[in-house]
């Protein structure tokens, strides 16, 4: 990785924006500190010299603050350090009090606002040390007869300067505080979108789930009885031709109600043109209850009686209820039709209670020697998750003596209960 890649140190290195901070504090102060020093006398070249040159680089430091925070503070810390030297009683004037001298501030502000303990330390420790040993250099050079004949300047002396350090090292917190809310804030919204992401996948998921279940259903109970009706018409051909027709003609309506469920599965997955335009079939409504007699009289045929039976106080059930009672009766009714020989005989039982409906499905075949009998497969399994997603309970294995059953409850939610 490139280190110019790192943000965190792409974030430190000297912009034009430090540069022009740096040349605008040098432009405004500088040429202040130099009259100022020039103004000093006696004349002493090796100290205008070294206090200008000091000045000069304490300005210049100000483009590479950020950097290095701690490394910044030390340097300028050193370079105040060598103007209060310079300022001790003896020197023209107190060169660590000129104009120049408020840049320092500017290295106060950065490292509290670096976010590094030890530069927000440092700059708070350092400051206000270097404001103490200015107000003593202030009280040497003056001489204990001006601290006596004003000593209220030096006290405000002292105020402005713990002041100020105080004044930027709390700027520095400040900014820092606000980039770290600002940083939250945009990781809140990260991880809302993420979230948001997340959730329309698993959406899209249990909905491709969902259409899987439902194409499983579709597509195999039909299949089952289209193949059980061929076979029996196949069988009465020459004998009955009556019932072989019938036979047929079950085929037909049974393959084109499952192309219509088919097309309204399909046209779920269909993604609709950028001009708006949906040209798939519409969606039809979902199978419910009143849909079962129909069901069950589909998959009866020659050798395959089917009936259906009702107890109990019927009532309006949820549309998710009743597509997931019509989905269990009819996977039950398929592996029926799948897995044992003619003669069958099914029963499809709803039984009303008053807080459950109970939904058995029954029948008396054996398993054909050459198959496996229906056992947690995919259809039983979308069996269970639909009955899981509802809270209820599923049944389903072998019967004493032969045959199968399938026995679903549901409870009824409170809406749905008689008043």
């Amino acid at each position: 990785m490139d280190p110019s890649d790192d943000p965190a140190r792409s974030a430190r290195n000297p912009t034009l924006a430090d540069l022009v901070a740096a040349l605008a504090a040098a432009a405004a102060l500088l040429p202040l500190t130099i009259v100022e020093v020039l103004r000093a006398m006696p004349v002493d070249a090796g100290w205008r010299a070294l206090v200008i040159g000091s000045f000069v680089l304490l300005h210049a430091a100000v483009a590479l603050r950020r950097r290095s925070p701690v490394g910044g503070l030390v340097f300028a810390s050193v370079i105040m350090l060598a103007l209060t030297a310079a300022s001790l009683p003896g020197s023209p004037t107190i060169a660590v009090l000129l104009p120049s001298s408020l840049v320092y501030l500017v290295f106060v502000f950065t490292a509290a606002a670096s976010g590094e303990r030890l530069a927000d330390a440092a700059a708070l420790a350092l400051g206000l040390a270097g404001a103490a040993l200015m107000t003593a250099v202030a009280i040497a050079h003056d001489a204990a007869d001006a601290i006596v004949a004003d000593p209220g300047a030096l006290v405000t002396l002292a105020g402005f300067l713990v002041a100020s350090i105080g004044a930027a090292w709390a700027l520095g917190r400040s900014r820092l505080e606000l980039r770290r809310a600002r940083a939250a804030r945009e990781v809140t919204r990260e991880q809302a979108a993420e979230l948001r992401v997340q959730r329309e996948r698993e959406a899209a998921a249990e909905e491709r789930r969902r259409l899987g279940r439902d194409l499983h259903d579709v597509v195999s109970h039909s299949l089952a009885v289209m193949v059980a009706q061929a076979e029996a018409s196949r069988v009465l051909l020459g004998r009955d031709d009556v019932r072989a027709r019938a036979a047929i003609e079950h085929v037909v309506a049974t393959g084109r109600s499952a192309m219509a469920d088919m097309r309204g599965l399909v046209s779920v997955l269909a993604v609709p043109p950028d001009d708006g335009e949906h040209d798939a079939a519409p969606m039809e409504p979902s199978p419910g209850l009143a849909d079962l007699p129909d069901l069950v009289d589909r998959a009866a045929a020659p050798g395959r009686a089917a009936t259906f039976e009702q107890a109990g106080t019927a009532r309006t059930v949820s549309p998710g209820l009743g597509l997931t009672v019509y989905r269990v009766v009819q996977e039950s009714l398929t592996n029926t039709l799948k897995h044992t020989e003619p003669p069958t005989r099914s029963v499809v039982r709803l039984q009303w209670g008053v807080d459950v409906l109970e939904v058995t499905v029954v029948d008396d075949g054996r398993a054909e020697a050459t198959t496996i009998a229906p056992t947690e497969g995919r259809g039983i399994r979308g069996m269970r998750e639909r009955t899981r997603q509802l809270g209820g309970d599923l049944e389903n294995g072998p019967i004493d003596g032969g045959g199968w059953r399938t026995r679903l409850t549901l409870p009824l939610p409170p809406s749905e209960m008689p008043r």
